[in-house]
């Protein structure tokens, strides 16, 4: 009977390190691809500029879409929550160089199982950016 039980520990146990080993994979693997979805998002809106806040997040949408697709990755499209904000600007209306801004990219908690609790509802990147085009390039 102890040995039962000892096996059935053993197997428990074998379990639980293997699934949390393959949490902990999940959650480094979408964190480096949401790091690099985000640094490809801040290149596109430092080259790109803006005329309105609403559309260039749109823009950014369309981006990160096919930046997914291209690259295959595991995160989807619908779980990434995408804002842009300016956090300087010299005009109000008009995107020109030397205007800052933020990006923020969140995605829910990726988890392999619901056993494993998750220690974060999401996960989130934040960048910094100034936009590198002039008034009239746009």
């Amino acid at each position: 009977m102890g040995q039962l039980v000892a096996v059935i520990l053993n197997v428990m146990l074998l379990l639980m390190v293997s699934l949390g080993l393959l949490q902990v994979h999940t959650v480094v693997q979408a964190e480096n691809e949401l790091m690099e979805v985000s640094a490809a998002a801040t290149k596109y809106i430092s080259n790109r500029g803006g005329t309105n806040e609403s559309l260039l997040q749109e823009e950014v949408r369309a981006f990160i879409a096919k930046e997914l697709a291209e690259k295959r990755f595991s995160l989807s499209e619908r779980e990434i929550s995408v804002s842009v904000t300016r956090t300087h600007s010299a005009d109000p209306v008009l995107w020109s160089h030397a205007d800052e801004f933020s990006l923020v990219l969140t995605i829910p908690y990726p988890g392999f199982t619901s056993w494993i609790l998750a220690p974060a509802e999401t996960l989130q990147v934040t960048r910094q950016g100034t936009i590198n085009v002039m008034d009239y390039d746009l």
